[in-house]
């Protein structure tokens, strides 16, 4: 059997029109019928381009506002017949049926309508039907039946169509089927995860509708290979707008989520007085944030929280960066900046800076409702992503929790959920705003995190911890980090408590007149 086939026949029916006048004057000019309905018919028609309305095939007329069109044993049979069988060919033969040798179609813009917020009535009647149907019978058939599904796929099928004489090669038709059942399967799974939303429903199987954007230079390490997936959110780090640098790598995708996931946290905290963000990352670690009252100041005292671990960090504003900024980083090495919008004098300075990535991204929703995947053997662990903000603050010890802390606890909390457990964050008020001032994280034991956390605050020139807040992300599961924090010169500690000598805690912190408030909520990340 030859590998090459002959296009004779097209059934063209698309909702993305870009591209469609170009792939239909090409397929006139080598005399493959057009076979159409609906909108592409009403498109073709306008521009003068002849072709044969889908009813003549069918014998039925479109009906129900649309929905029923391309539906049809005629349609689905001419798709599916093989045709290398004889028993198949004599019986389209005695049917009647006219093969169709070419499918392009795209479907309803379902995922447009998701993001646009569109209500349950719109989503149902963005469900595509007869597009799936015809895309899946074509490519099923792809020993015959070349099947098309996007516009970027137009340039390459009408090379092969104008080289071979309007024939398609088995090469290009297992290609193009093989997009095809991506298309439909990230389609259905789509449509899933957002009715299951929808409907309140139990996720029962895991569908991951996502496209790739793009190949990455490698992986983790350089032996490995990496790839970049959309959503169809058109939201957050995935969909940031490059502006300026070298491709993102794999490492860097990650300590710009974790960054950008911090700083969206941080920014529900943003007053009048203290509207402005900054967070440090490097190795997926905060190792500083600062809330302040504009960018600069937020800068300076996010960089002091480890200006060592600063060099070579991904740092996210959740303000516009301007000038000042730019000259001051422009002294520093940093590998990414993220960003809601770049002034045009900040853009000329970080001009300089060939290496320097900058990325433009708006900070995520608090209201979002994401689903966390991550790979094990054999499968994946999904859960939901933490957005929870700690409102509880009980005082349970005698020294009462300084009720003119709680904000600071709380900004202490945001950046102590994004530390790896276990995580220890030394958090304290300065003259121009809030900042983290030393942080240990991704211990085996909470007391090295403390250790860690309270020699990196006095690395950093914070001789005296009397005024700052210790916050944990676990509870205490001995005295002895209370003990801890007493001989580092903590006096406010915040925790979620929770374990079974959470009296044995309270009552040490007690005796080291230290004050012990609990949040009733662990915030690990493993």
């Amino acid at each position: 059997m030859s590998e090459l086939k002959k296009i004779k026949r097209a059934l063209v029916s698309v909702s993305d029109k870009s591209g469609l006048e170009r792939i239909a004057l090409g397929l006139k000019k080598l005399n493959i019928e057009i076979i159409s309905s609906g909108g592409t018919g009403k498109f073709l028609r306008e521009r003068g381009i002849t072709y044969t309305p889908i009813d003549k095939v069918t014998g039925n007329p479109e009906a129900f506002g649309g929905r029923m069109k391309t539906l049809s044993f005629q349609i689905g049979s001419a798709l599916l017949f093989r045709r290398n069988n004889s028993k198949d060919i004599l019986e389209a033969n005695e049917l009647g049926i006219e093969p169709i040798d070419l499918v392009i179609c795209n479907l309803y813009p379902f995922d447009q309508v998701v993001q646009k917020g569109g209500e349950l009535d719109e989503l149902v009647e963005n469900i595509d039907i007869g597009g799936p149907t015809m895309i899946r019978a074509a490519a099923k058939n792809f020993e015959s039946v070349c099947t098309c599904t996007n516009p970027g796929q137009y340039d390459l099928l009408l090379e092969c169509l104008e080289n071979s004489s309007g024939n398609t090669d088995l090469a290009l038709r297992k290609n193009f089927s093989m997009e095809a059942f991506r298309c439909t399967a990230a389609y259905d799974g789509l449509i899933a995860n957002v009715l299951e939303k929808e409907f309140n429903a139990d996720n029962r199987t895991l569908t991951l509708a996502a496209k790739k954007s793009n190949s990455l230079r490698y992986g983790e390490n350089p032996h490995q290979r990496g790839w970049v997936y959309q959503d169809h959110t058109g939201e957050g780090l995935a969909h940031a707008k490059p502006i300026q640098g070298k491709p993102m790598s794999y490492n860097n995708l990650l300590d710009a989520d974790a960054a950008l996931r911090c700083t969206s946290d941080l920014n529900s905290l943003v007053t009048n007085s203290q509207n402005s963000v900054v967070t440090v990352v490097k190795h997926l670690n905060p190792c500083g944030a600062a809330l302040a009252s504009d960018p600069l100041d937020a800068l300076k005292l996010a960089w002091d929280g480890d200006p060592i671990s600063a060099f070579g960090s991904i740092i996210c504003f959740n303000r516009p960066v301007q000038k000042d900024v730019a000259e001051w980083l422009n002294k520093k090495f940093v590998e990414v900046i993220i960003a809601p919008e770049f002034s045009v004098e900040a853009l000329d300075i970080f001009a300089g800076k060939k290496n320097l990535r900058l990325l433009k991204s708006n900070m995520l929703s608090s209201e979002r409702s994401e689903t966390m995947v991550r790979s094990i053997s054999g499968g994946w662990v999904v859960q939901n992503e933490d957005l929870g903000k700690d409102i509880e603050f009980q005082s349970m010890s005698k020294r009462e929790f300084p009720k003119e802390n709680l904000n600071l606890a709380q900004f202490g909390i945001f950046v102590g959920k994004h530390l790896r457990s276990n995580a220890i964050a030394l958090v304290k008020e300065m003259d121009s705003g809030l900042a983290l001032i030393g942080a240990g994280m991704g211990n085996p034991n909470r007391l090295i995190s403390l250790h860690q956390a309270a020699d990196k605050a006095k690395e950093n020139g914070h001789e005296s911890l009397a005024d700052a807040v210790l916050i944990s992300d676990a509870f205490f599961p001995f005295k002895d980090t209370v003990e801890a924090a007493h001989n580092a010169g903590v006096r406010n500690i915040v925790q979620p408590g929770g374990s079974i000598r959470d009296e044995e805690v309270i009552a040490c912190a007690d005796d080291l007149d230290i004050s012990l408030a609990f949040t009733g909520r662990r915030h690990f990340r493993h």
